[in-house]
């Protein structure tokens, strides 16, 4: 199968020069979590922008700056399975399509793949999700603070994450979306005190302090409950790829907690985990 089976024909980009403020409206309207972005004169792509890099730079205001260069391509003829080696080999959830010129025409992602192929070939049905799904993964509890959260998202460098309740239990899932729902950049005052040199001594004897101005991510100060979903698909380790990725597709999510007999929870199962299969099989 080609590429150009699956791939969503002319993307929404976002074009340079532009600021991040104006990205994060983009990505509130659509409802995505990346963008190609291209360059507003030649129309080439200079690379694509994420979410997550708003999220951890708040105090760069050039899109510019934040924009990751390195990223998968693809042209439109290219076999789906050289275009899932890459996003594997890359660890990334897209591959833009260019033409000859590097000019975008499509992209590729993850949920295309789960939606457009693996949710609809019954070959699936045959294959359990037991030798995808991951088994190590981090949980919080939900009183956490949402900037507690949005630290182990990071760390966890991963989309969403389980939330359970003071004994344990799985109680809903939250996500870099909810997340970006509640924020907003400010600008705060920051100090520092300035250090001198030997022949400076009196900035030693003043104690003199540098105020500069900085941009912060704000997140309300309320707990993880407030925001996660409880509305939780889930699956089980004995059940298909086709079954699974038909609820990823139906449901328009890209990670199910995996869970065994009265809702233990055993692991989660993203999407990136269910596409390995196109590249196992033989």
């Amino acid at each position: 199968m080609k590429v150009k089976t699956l791939m969503t024909r002319d993307p929404v980009v976002v074009e340079l020069p532009a600021t991040r403020s104006y990205a994060l409206e983009v990505f509130k309207k659509y409802k995505v979590r990346s963008f190609p972005v291209i360059n507003r004169k030649t129309r080439e792509l200079v690379g694509i922008i994420s979410i997550k890099r708003l999220l951890v730079n708040p105090d760069e205001d050039q899109l510019a700056m934040l924009v990751k260069r390195d990223v998968p391509l693809v042209k439109p003829d290219d076999d789906l399975k050289k275009a899932v080696r890459t996003m594997l080999e890359m660890d990334y959830r897209r591959v833009v399509v260019v033409d000859e010129e590097k000019r975008v025409v499509g992209i590729l992602t993850v949920g295309d793949i789960i939606r457009r192929y693996l949710a609809k070939n019954e070959k699936m049905k045959g294959i359990t999700i037991e030798d995808y799904y991951q088994r190590n993964v981090g949980v919080i509890w939900k009183g956490t603070p949402l900037k507690a959260a949005l630290k182990a998202l990071l760390l966890c460098n991963a989309m969403a994450i389980p939330v359970i309740d003071d004994d344990g239990n799985l109680v809903g899932m939250v996500d870099e979306t909810d997340l970006l729902k509640d924020s907003e950049i400010v600008r705060v005052m920051k100090s520092t005190a300035l250090s001198a040199s030997s022949e400076e001594e009196w900035i030693l004897e003043s104690n003199p302090t540098l105020l500069f101005e900085k941009a912060e991510l704000q997140l309300p100060k309320k707990p993880v409950e407030a925001i996660m979903n409880p509305d939780l698909i889930i699956a089980t380790p004995h059940m298909s790829i086709y079954e699974v990725a038909q609820k990823m597709s139906k449901y328009h999510i890209e990670q199910l907690p995996v869970i065994r007999g009265e809702g233990d929870l055993v692991g989660i199962v993203r999407d990136m985990d269910l596409i390995k299969v196109i590249v196992n099989r033989r």
